[in-house]
């Protein structure tokens, strides 16, 4: 799929109060925010000045808030439903974590590189491990001892380090122009259509 040019990118250098760690999806199992949240609730006294930020309906959104309320999250992980102005959103945050099991083409996950932020995906999940290149414009997680823990790792090692956000942000963003432009994505199906 071809993926639009942003026409802004997220700041990450910019000094905040609060940053945001994003998530975009469908709130049901195969997007798998309950993982999410679950590793965010390990690294959330570590890091106060950092929430988390889930947007997307679902039939798992009563079973979501309840593990928000549960770990007492209630001021520091948000799930806000749908919204028209996404882009925004991506703008106005630092991180964007795709906890999916599987996915065919990641669209959140290649709109967050567009938009220059660091992407953080499982290493096991189609469609994200083709968009994301481990070390290069995000991190890949490889499960070695449970998702929930191995994922807390990788987001210690990103919100810890601003140059490492800002050099993942750049080159994804620079990988979304240079392999799905629209103008790159259109000829590589006319040539598929033409060799049918």
């Amino acid at each position: 799929n071809p993926v639009a040019p942003a026409s802004e990118n997220a700041n990450l250098s910019y000094p905040k109060e609060i940053y945001r760690i994003l998530n975009v999806g469908r709130l049901t199992h195969q997007k798998d925010q309950l993982t999410l949240i679950r590793a965010f609730s390990n690294i959330a006294a570590i890091f106060p000045n950092w929430n988390l930020y889930i947007y997307g309906e679902g039939v798992l959104r009563s079973r979501l808030e309840s593990e928000v309320k549960g770990l007492k999250l209630e001021k520091r992980v948000f799930l806000p439903g749908c919204v028209k102005n996404i882009y925004k959103h991506y703008l106005q945050s630092d991180l964007f974590v795709m906890s999916s099991l599987y996915e065919a083409f990641g669209l959140a996950t290649a709109e967050a590189m567009s938009f220059g932020l660091p992407v953080i995906g499982f290493a096991d999940c189609p469609g994200t491990n083709e968009l994301i290149v481990d070390g290069k414009n995000g991190r890949l997680v490889e499960v070695v001892n449970d998702r929930v823990s191995d994922l807390a790792g990788c987001l210690t090692e990103l919100v810890s380090n601003l140059d490492q956000r800002e050099n993942f942000g750049s080159n994804g963003r620079q990988l979304m122009q240079n392999q799905y432009s629209e103008k790159i994505v259109t000829q590589s199906w006319e040539i598929f259509l033409r060799n049918l």
